[in-house]
């Protein structure tokens, strides 16, 4: 005879099941409210009963299972106010739902690797590759509010304005904080730029399949490791002898060649193969990605998970996305496109799970925030 808890446990899985097949993914504009209402209704349902249970008989399943319920019943809340509003709003709604999707991603990124960080040891390659993104998000949602001109859309392009300026003042400060400081401070700063990098491609790169790695990032990380080095060489010719900085520069010129062959390999794969294969496999990566989460923070308490782990699965599953969204403004696949859609669902997912961990981990700490 089944349990309480696996009843309601089923109802459940049976609303997200309804709810995945009548709504996620699905055009806003064409979606029906009555029935994103019985839904809501009957999740509500689902938690009031698990309330009435004695606080006493709640054992850590009842507990989860609340938990997956709570978080299941803002998430359809949340889609019937962007339904309603898309309704009200137009065609135009949908295109700038994904702009403002887009703009808060890269909000989430900067929050986690720049937002109260030492500015010495930011890496500034990825502030200036964030700052683009936010210009093009800028520039799309212009051109949609010449089509529709709505206050929602105008406060939205305003918060993305007000990021991109920061942004770019972040970057002059960044630069400022790691030229100051003694010579020898400044080549251990080099250092840590150098390792940052370093650990940038292991994450990234090493041992992963060539053919869904994206070029222009190992680019990225090849170009920064060259103005570290070039830095480096300058501290030394000056006269700056510190042996660390000298084994640095054999290091960094090491791993410059080691990326530049891998580089030149993983366009050689792309080149080989054709788009549609490259977004199956970046489907695959994706897929590879979810499963980590699963195993490594689902269902885990939150006081519990690693930051560091979290935010790296964040950033890789970010490549991915990009990735599959520079292809579908290249070649139309239907595949890709719904690929494109639950990956962006899933980031968003985590990128909310990274900032509730933070809240979590900063109450148990009486309110000091951990690091990631």
């Amino acid at each position: 005879m089944a349990t309480i808890v696996e009843n309601l446990g089923k109802e459940l899985e049976e609303l997200d099941r309804e709810y995945a097949s009548s709504f996620a993914g699905q055009s806003r504009l064409t979606r029906d409210l009555d029935l994103l209402d019985n839904i809501i209704k009957r999740a509500s349902s689902v938690l009031q009963r698990i309330d009435q249970i004695p606080s006493a008989a709640q054992g850590p399943e009842l507990i989860r299972l609340r938990e997956a319920a709570t978080q299941n019943l803002g998430l359809y809340s949340q889609e019937r106010t962007a339904i309603q509003r898309a309704q009200e709003v137009g065609p135009s709604f949908e295109a700038f739902s994904q702009e403002a999707t887009n703009a808060n991603l890269v909000f989430a990124r900067y929050g986690r690797h720049f937002a109260g960080k030492d500015r010495s040891t930011r890496d500034l390659a990825l502030l200036g590759e964030l700052v683009d993104e936010l210009k093009q998000i800028d520039k799309r949602m212009t051109a949609l509010l010449e089509e529709s001109k709505t206050q929602d859309f105008e406060r939205d392009r305003k918060v993305v304005k007000d990021n991109l300026a920061q942004y770019q003042s972040e970057i002059e400060q960044i630069e400022n904080a790691q030229k100051s400081g003694t010579p020898e401070q400044r080549a251990s700063i080099l250092a840590t730029l150098a390792n940052d990098q370093f650990a940038l491609y292991q994450a990234h790169f090493a041992g992963e399949p060539r053919i869904s790695r994206r070029p222009a990032l190992l680019m990225r990380i090849v170009s920064s490791l060259k103005k570290v080095h070039e830095r480096m060489v300058s501290y030394r010719d000056g006269g700056l002898d510190l042996d660390f900085n000298t084994k640095n520069i054999s290091i960094v010129e090491d791993r410059l060649k080691v990326y530049d062959t891998e580089l030149a390999e993983i366009r050689k794969v792309r080149q080989a193969t054709a788009m549609p294969d490259i977004m199956g496999e970046l489907g695959g990566a994706a897929n590879k990605l979810f499963d980590e989460y699963r195993s490594g923070f689902a269902d885990k308490p939150r006081t519990q998970v690693d930051l560091e782990k979290l935010g790296k699965v964040c950033d890789k599953l970010a490549e991915i996305r990009r990735q599959m969204n520079e292809m579908s403004w290249a070649e139309e696949n239907e595949m890709n496109a719904r690929n494109l859609e639950i990956v962006t669902e899933q980031l968003v997912m985590f990128e909310g799970e990274f900032e509730a961990v933070v809240a979590a981990k900063s109450q148990a700490n009486g309110g000091s925030k951990p690091t990631a």
